[in-house]
């Protein structure tokens, strides 16, 4: 099993530190359902932050495993912020939850189509990158 890179509680950190910023910001800030979309935006940072943290705390599991952590604990934290507490409707809770989804996914689905040196700095590490699946013969 590959060790920890060196660094990984800095990004811990600033992730830890975007989402007490999200829980304070959309607690203080009254809700609008025009600016739904900023929660896209604000758990795309997060989501930013936490890919490169799990990527530096578990570097075996690979690209392939640090995805889908990054987006069931988004799920999960954006669930928590979202529907815990006093709050619009549960309509408008479920369009909030899934734009938040939105912007994780894009962080997430992006992230595989970056330049070599952006990646290695992001995850702190250099990146196997598969080729196309070639089709097979007929």
């Amino acid at each position: 099993m590959l060790e920890r890179i060196p660094g990984w509680w800095r990004w811990a950190l600033v992730t830890v530190c975007i989402y007490i910023a999200i829980l304070v910001s959309n607690r203080y800030v009254p809700d609008n359902p025009q600016m739904v979309w900023v929660y896209a935006g604000e758990y795309a940072l997060w989501a930013a932050a936490a890919l490169g943290a799990i990527a530096r705390f578990m570097p075996a599991l690979t690209p392939y495993g640090w995805r889908p952590v990054t987006i069931f604990l988004g799920a999960l934290l954006a669930g928590l912020e979202i529907f815990i507490g006093t709050g619009p409707g549960t309509k408008v809770r479920v369009d909030e939850w899934m734009t938040a989804l939105i912007g994780i996914a894009m962080v997430t689905i992006l992230a595989r189509f970056l330049p070599v040196t952006i990646a290695r700095f992001w995850f702190g590490q250099e990146v196997i990158r598969r080729g196309p699946i070639a089709r097979p013969p007929r």
